[in-house]
């Protein structure tokens, strides 16, 4: 079973992991999808805005050559909600996580986003921080850590047995409110009891590192002014010159004030995405045939 874990700010769904479930080798493999990834001539964080959950499942499919059976959409809000609902989550960063452009405030307290290497207890802001930055970072560390909070997930949920059935179908039904998903409830029990102790395998991110490359989709351009000051000064020069005087005769401090334009400054007219390697899908439905079938 494949199902597409995905989260959302506002309309764009900056968040992609296919999740495959491996009854055989109780394993769940988690591989990410960037947003930046170029498909159908748009950014992939797009289509779900653009056209709905069910054209982003279709996207997902042919990029990944495997199906998507369920899904499940959750904002970075109600995120907040649902890891505070369990009590937290614990994670381990083998390294700092430092975002000096990213503004905290606790306790009525301004700071900037700093995560030290080791143990930490996350409540559901904190988590969504982490989850969140990428900065000083990349977007697929990003995607490395937003897997390693699902792993998280998971081993808090473990503490939920058969003695809690009540208390897990309560949590169960309200995380299943604050989401939107075409799993039912009876469907998420089930599978919370048969699938709660696969391992999962993370640290699989489509990534410019493996079968994607880095593109930009425009060119620099001179910005109007530019154009505008190069003008003045050529108007001015052939009044000059109309005037029986040459660029040698003309004063040279009228000449320069004349024809010295501002420094040309260059806007950028596009963006930098990301494609397959030689333009070729094929290879991204290798790598997730490499993960899912090894």
């Amino acid at each position: 079973m494949n199902i597409l874990i995905a989260g959302k700010n506002g309309g764009l769904v900056d968040t992609m992991i296919l999740a495959n479930i491996n009854p055989e080798k109780h394993r769940i493999s988690l591989i990410s999808i960037p947003r930046d990834l170029y498909y159908n001539n748009r950014k992939i964080n797009s289509i779900y805005a653009l056209y709905g959950m069910e054209e982003l499942k279709r996207s997902i499919t042919f990029i990944s050559g495997y199906k998507i059976d369920k899904f499940i959409l959750i904002d970075m809000y109600a995120f907040i909600e649902v890891i505070d609902l369990i009590g937290g989550v614990d994670v381990h960063l083998d390294a700092a996580v430092i975002d000096p452009t990213y503004k905290t405030l606790d306790n009525g307290v301004w700071s900037t986003l700093y995560y030290r290497a080791g143990d930490h207890h996350l409540s559901g802001k904190q988590a969504l921080r982490l989850a969140r930055t990428r900065h000083t970072s990349s977007d697929f560390a990003r995607a490395d850590r937003q897997q390693t909070i699902l792993k998280a997930l998971q081993t808090k949920a473990k503490t939920f047995g058969l003695g809690n059935a009540e208390t897990l179908r309560k949590i169960a039904g309200t995380i299943l409110q604050k989401t939107e998903t075409d799993i039912t409830l009876p469907d998420a029990l089930l599978d919370y009891f048969r699938y709660q102790s696969f391992k999962i395998e993370g640290g699989n991110v489509l990534s410019s590192g493996n079968v994607l490359e880095s593109k930009f989709t425009g060119e620099l351009k001179p910005q109007a002014p530019c154009k505008e000051a190069a003008t003045a000064g050529e108007k001015k020069e052939s009044r000059a010159n109309s005037a029986g005087e040459s660029a040698s005769t003309t004063p040279k401090t009228s000449d320069t004030s004349a024809r010295k334009a501002p420094e040309c400054k260059k806007t950028d007219r596009g963006e930098y995405i990301l494609v397959p390697k030689n333009n070729n899908w094929d290879v991204t439905r290798w790598y997730f045939h490499n993960i899912i079938e090894s």
